[in-house]
């Protein structure tokens, strides 16, 4: 598993929002105010175990965290490389499973850079796709960035409408635009629109490599 970005990043998103939250008061129910302790007594208790000591000492889980984008592009192109040297000094053989490799948070890493773009995009994906097929892995990439907001509420809108009080639907981080090429000029922030030529969407980038699956909720 590839993670991009640092380990600390990686642990902050991984802990539950629960944990960050204030303590829920008490309501004066004893066996409700019991269970809330005894949630929260597991929770503490769960993020207590060495999750990430475990996963690199394990031999078939290898943990990664490429904090730059020249980072994760070189670690895909010497992958494969990697992988039949462990074959070779006696690693656990791929017919003993289905071997996966997964990226997590690949377009976030992307995002404050130049390379967030068709362009950019498209040359990191076309690596993994390459370091998965070259090792027999089956390739995942999964997003865990926050629903951005939506064009009303950054002033784009259409003419004829008018503001509305009701919150705006959350966009999909797929279903953002971005440039056809390399954007050489700085990022704009919220509220800060600049023209950077044709534009596409994130999820066209992608179903080019990809197929997308949607995960039950449980």
């Amino acid at each position: 598993m590839i993670f991009c970005g640092a380990k600390e990043e990686m642990i902050e998103q991984l802990s539950p929002k629960t944990a960050e939250s204030a303590p829920e008061p008490a309501t004066g129910n004893e066996r409700t105010d019991t269970a809330q302790r005894e949630a929260s007594a597991i929770r503490q208790d769960i993020w207590s175990v060495p999750t990430l000591r475990l996963l690199s000492a394990s031999r078939n889980v290898n943990l990664a965290c490429c904090t730059d984008i020249t980072h994760l592009r070189a670690y895909l192109a010497t992958y494969s490389a990697r992988r039949i040297k462990q074959q070779a000094v006696g690693s656990i053989d791929s017919a003993a499973g289905t071997r996966i490799l997964a990226i997590v948070n690949l377009i976030n890493l992307h995002r404050p850079t130049s390379a967030f773009s068709a362009q950019g995009l498209n040359r990191t994906l076309s690596g993994a796709v390459e370091a998965a097929y070259d090792t027999r892995s089956k390739l995942l990439i999964v997003e865990c960035t926050e629903p951005t907001i939506s064009l009303a509420e950054d002033g784009m809108l259409a003419q004829g409408d008018e503001p509305s009080n009701d919150p705006p639907p959350p966009i999909s981080v797929w279903d953002e635009e971005v440039s056809i090429l390399n954007v050489t000029t700085k990022s704009f922030g919220a509220g800060e629109r600049g023209w950077v030529g044709r534009t596409v969407k994130l999820r066209t980038i992608a179903a080019r490599w990809c197929t997308f699956s949607l995960l039950a909720e449980k």
